[in-house]
C-alpha cells in the first residue's frame, strides 16, 4: 500500500471515528444505495465478482444497522425496522443468487425510504 493510500485510509478512519452517530447512519444508508447501484451495473456488465463484492458490502451494512437497534429504547420501532432489514437482506440474497435486478431495486427502495425517514426525524429533533 502506498503512502498516499495509507494516508487516505487513516483520514477515513479518523473521519468515521469523530463523526456523530447520526451522520454515520446517514452515510450507511447512502453507501447501501451506491453499493446496490454498483451491483446492478455489474450484473448488466456480467461482472460477477464486482456484483458479489457490492452485494456483500450492502449486506454488511444491513447487518450493522440491525445490530445497532436499541430494542429497549423503542421496542415496536425496532421490531418493525428488524423486519424491514430482514426483507432487504432476503432481497440481496435473492439478487446475489439469481442476478435479479428487480430484487435489488426493491431493497434499494426500502433503504432509501428508511434513510429519508431517518434524516427527516433527525432534522426534526435538531430543528423542531
Amino acid at each position: 500500500m502506498s503512502a498516499t493510500a495509507r494516508a487516505a485510509t487513516a483520514y477515513r478512519r479518523v473521519d468515521l471515528e469523530s463523526a456523530p452517530k447520526t451522520l454515520i447512519i446517514e452515510r450507511l444508508y447512502e453507501r447501501f444505495v451506491r453499493d446496490v447501484d454498483d451491483a446492478k451495473r455489474a450484473i448488466t456488465d456480467r461482472d460477477i465478482l464486482t456484483k458479489a463484492r457490492m452485494i456483500d458490502h450492502a449486506m454488511a451494512i444491513v447487518v450493522e444497522l440491525e445490530a445497532a437497534l436499541d430494542h429497549g429504547a423503542a421496542p415496536e420501532l425496532c421490531k418493525n425496522l428488524k423486519a424491514l432489514y430482514r426483507f432487504v437482506a432476503a432481497k440481496l440474497t435473492e439478487a446475489n443468487a439469481t442476478l435479479a435486478v428487480p430484487a435489488l431495486d426493491q431493497a434499494a427502495r426500502v433503504m432509501t425510504e428508511l434513510g429519508d425517514a431517518f434524516r427527516q426525524a433527525h432534522a426534526n429533533l435538531v430543528h423542531p
